[in-house]
Formats: C-alpha cells, structure tokens, sequence
C-alpha cells in the first residue's frame, strides 16, 4: 500500500513532465482516431472538395475582381496556392484558443510544395482565422486569432476596404435571393440592386495606425462573443502607405475601421482581414497609443467548418 501511495505522485509527476512534442504527438494520434474525422480522404476526393471550395469562394469576389482591381487579383492567385481544409475538433475548454483540422505532412506529397507546415497561415476567404502550430501527419493544430498568446500585426484602413466589403456582402446577399423560388419576388432583390448602385466601390485606401491585437482564449461557454483586445496603436512614423498623424487628432483608428495584416510580425502576409473595430478607448493621459476593441473579420468562429492553410512565408 505504501509503494503504491509512493508511485501515484511519481507517475503523475512524470505525466506532467513530458515534453510538448511528445505529448502533441499524442493529441495527434488521439484526434485522427475520433469518428468526427473525415473516412474518405483519397487524393481524387480531396482534389474535388479543394475545387469545389475554391470555386465558391472566387465567385464571391468575382463581382469587384471585374473591376479590375489589382489586391483582389493577387487574393485569387493567393487561393490557388492553399489547401483545403475540415475543422475536425475543438476541445470545449480552450473553444476560442485553437481547432485541430485533417491535413498535415502527408497532404503536402499531393501539392508538389510544402503547404501546411510550422506558421502556415490558415484563412478564410480572405479573412485571417489563425496559424498552424502543430503538423501531424493526417491532422495539424491551428492557433487562431482569438487566442490570448497569439499577437498580431495590424494596421487600421478606412475607406475602399470598408466599402468593398459592404458591396461584396450586397451583392452576395442581391444573388441568393434572387436564384430562391420565393424571395427573388419580395422587392428585395430591387432594394438591394439600388443600394448597391449608390454604394458604388472608390479603389483609393486610407492607411492609418498600426498596432497589434490577440485573443482572450475563452472556453466554450464564453466563447460564442469572442472578440479582438487592441494595444499599441499609433502613426508615429511616415511609411509607403502613408503620413505621419498626430496621436491627439482622434483621427487615427475609429470604430469601423478595418484591420488588416500588416506583415511587420514576419509571420502572416500583408492583407489579410483581421476584425474591424468597434470600440476605441480614451487616450490615458501621458499614453503614447491607443487601445481597442474588434470584432473577427470571419464573423462567429464557432460556426467555421473549414478553411484554406496557405503556405508560410518564406516556404512558396
């Protein structure tokens, strides 16, 4: 009874002593034995679903990319470059902290490029959801942008960015109704079709500050409002996208501004949609920038059941 007493610490203590590649391996392992994970994953068929997916989300920008617009271009030249993939798992005690999905290593064989490795960034259209962290070999971990650790690089853009994003959702909104058997009748097809005209979409941004944002890391329960905390948000310095602005002008960041990568972490692209700002607290006196609240770019990341993994910096 004694030795067994003795033992149950001891083997406890090793437990939490194990390094976090091994007890990761174990996760892995763990998660591409559950039933959520997807039975058929011949190449045939994960070629189809990357097709498939990537078809429904260049329609969705086919709209403004018409228009000649050059970011838009490159956000399709981007996709084409990403692999597919489904959500599998959320563990219910860190909900908004990370998801496990159902490609790793061995995915990479079938693009012919290291795709989904160590900081490959994971999207959504082109909005940013999070980075991998972890490759297995049929399933890797993201971290995403909800989480407390994860910091990063924005910068506030007001203008053409906000107004794209209103006309794409418009005109999103103007076609499924008008393809439903009911609806396409209502008169909101025609509301629509008149908002959209006088929305219209300037090409011209207006880049402000620069700061960075994480996560909160909720559980489940708390997690179905997760929003972005902002810190560090100011325009000290003139750069290519813009002047220089007085940190007392109020002009700076505002609530509906978007955020967007600024590319200074070295980690995630320049572009990609991070949230948009819905709260801008007061300068502290004697504070050299501002804080802020956002909300995700994606919208509710509880309801996200697959994404895009694009290759990491530095490794296209």
């Amino acid at each position: 009874m004694n030795r067994l007493l003795f033992a149950l610490p001891v083997a406890l203590l090793a437990l939490l002593s194990v390094p976090d590649s091994v007890s990761d391996g174990l996760r892995a392992k763990v998660i591409a034995a559950l039933p959520t994970k997807t039975a058929a994953s011949s190449p045939e068929l994960q070629t189809l679903q990357l097709e498939s997916h990537q078809l429904r989300q260049q329609l969705a920008l086919i709209h403004e990319w018409l228009n000649g617009h050059q970011e838009l271009k490159l956000q399709l030249q981007k996709e084409t470059k990403a692999l597919f993939a489904r959500i599998i798992y959320r563990d219910p005690s860190s909900w908004s902290s990370s998801v496990w999905i159902n490609v790793g290593e061995e995915n990479n064989g079938l693009q012919g490029r290291p795709v989904v490795a160590k900081n490959s960034p994971v999207v959504s259209g082109a909005n940013l959801i999070g980075i991998v962290e972890y490759v297995g070999k049929q399933e890797s971990r993201v971290r995403l942008i909800t989480d407390a650790a994860l910091k990063t690089a924005v910068r506030a853009v007001r203008g053409s960015a906000q107004e794209r994003e209103i006309a794409s959702l418009t005109h999103q909104l103007k076609t499924k109704l008008a393809a439903h058997p009911t609806l396409k009748t209502s008169g909101v097809v025609e509301t629509l079709q008149k908002l959209e005209a006088q929305l219209g979409v300037q090409w011209k941004d207006v880049f402000l500050a620069k700061g960075e944002v994480h996560g909160s890391s909720a559980p489940y329960f708390r997690s179905l409002k997760s929003g972005l905390k902002g810190v560090g948000f100011n325009c000290e310095f003139p750069d290519k996208d813009g002047p220089a602005l007085d940190l007392r002008s109020g002009k700076i960041v505002q609530a509906g501004d978007m955020l967007v990568t600024s590319g200074l972490d070295g980690v995630f692209p320049a572009g990609l949609k991070v949230g948009v700002v819905n709260r801008v607290e007061a300068l502290q006196e004697g504070a050299v920038a501002y804080e802020l609240e956002a909300v995700p770019a994606a919208g509710n990341m509880a309801d996200l059941s697959s994404v895009f993994v694009l290759p990491p910096l530095g490794g296209e």
